[in-house]
């Protein structure tokens, strides 16, 4: 596993149980390949709790990227592999004002219900709508962006989804390797876990389509739509031998990616520069990998402790389909600009593009009404 500098007391306590996980998957590639195989974890600086118990249960976190060696397809369930990202577009037209704002996304949200097979999700866990504006001229226009951020839900729970859920296209194939103190690794290999990789790599493109067309949407015409900054993946698979959970992995022509910060505060579009410890080797070629955001910590000691079903957390009894969202006792980390971006961009080199102040928000806390 790669050094994380200066991890606070969550990311502490999280890294000792990905040292599990990484040994982990490095038996389970051994086991279905016959031959001894390595893994590596690179935890990034937005190291944190994912909402999803199952993950924390299964041993992955959000804020880092999953990679094993294996001679045979191999795929770790409980990383609940789901396409999600965040794409910013510059628009044409601007909304009159904040009702304005929500009375469009309110549409959208019933175009979609009512007429689609798409799964509205922008009020799910971290996701959002954000409409955003540039005032500094440089790499951007002067002007208002649309930001979005949300998972490809259409394949998620259900049948043909890729979330381990009972019943689906792969549940009866799922295998398990047996650790200690409650832990263990879910796992497909062959032919299953070959066509969960495919599933993944076809739903990429799906999923920049997605965002253009639910941006459209609330925008009211595609033509509103002046340019594509960026559409990037945080949340996949680099390739069919690693997992990315809230980490970007960027390739050399597109470095652009937006740093996400909190509620109200400014987003950051940051251009990344290679040679960094954070470079990893893909079947794909040379990626950056960079967070998505500040991630989720813990306000008291975590204490983990893995029950057959149910996981004992800070304290707490949480079952294995229930949620952090909104507990007590997760917060997205505080953003001071002036120590927490250079800290950032150190670990992780690249330069600041463009900063984006956030004009109207709809999300989890403040929906359209």
């Amino acid at each position: 596993m790669r050094m994380l500098r200066d991890p606070d007391a969550t990311q502490r306590e999280i890294l000792g149980h990905l040292h599990v996980t990484e040994h982990l998957l490095a038996q389970t590639a051994t086991l279905v390949s016959g031959r001894s195989c390595d893994a590596e974890i690179v935890p990034m600086p937005d190291l944190g709790l994912p909402h999803n118990v199952r993950r924390i249960h299964g041993g992955f976190y959000t804020g880092a990227y999953y990679r094993w060696d294996s001679a045979v397809p191999m795929i770790p369930v409980d990383s609940t592999v789901n396409l999600c990202g965040v794409a910013l577009y510059r628009v044409e037209d601007d909304f009159a004002d904040e009702q304005e704002f929500r009375d469009r996304v309110t549409a959208a949200r019933a175009v979609l219900t009512e007429k689609s097979s798409y799964v509205w999700n922008f009020t799910s866990g971290n996701h959002f709508v954000i409409l955003a504006e540039n005032r500094t001229p440089g790499a951007l226009p002067v002007g208002r962006y649309l930001v979005l951020h949300a998972s490809a839900a259409e394949f998620k729970n259900q049948y043909n989804g890729l979330y381990p859920a009972p019943g689906n296209w792969y549940h009866e194939e799922i295998r398990v390797l047996a650790g200690q103190n409650g832990r263990y690794l879910r796992y497909l290999s062959g032919k299953p876990a070959e066509r969960f990789a495919r599933m993944v790599a076809m739903l990429e493109d799906y999923q920049h389509e997605r965002q253009r067309m639910c941006a459209a949407l609330i925008l009211g015409s595609e033509a509103r739509i002046a340019e594509e900054i960026c559409s990037v993946l945080h949340y996949g698979m680099p390739d069919a031998s690693s997992v990315a959970i809230g980490c970007q992995w960027l390739a050399g022509d597109q470095p652009q990616s937006l740093l996400l910060t909190r509620p109200g505060a400014p987003l950051f579009l940051v251009r990344s520069k290679s040679g960094g410890s954070n470079e990893v080797v893909t079947s794909h070629g040379l990626r950056t990998l960079t967070p998505h955001g500040l991630g989720v910590r813990a306000t008291q000691p975590l204490d983990l402790a893995f029950d057959r079903d149910h996981l004992r957390i800070a304290g707490r009894r949480v079952g294995l389909d229930q949620s952090l969202a909104g507990r007590d006792f997760v917060a997205i980390r505080d953003f001071a600009q002036e120590t927490d971006l250079p800290r950032i961009l150190d670990e992780c080199p690249g330069t600041v593009a463009a900063e984006l102040q956030q004009v109207y928000a709809y999300h989890r806390t403040e929906r359209a009404s």
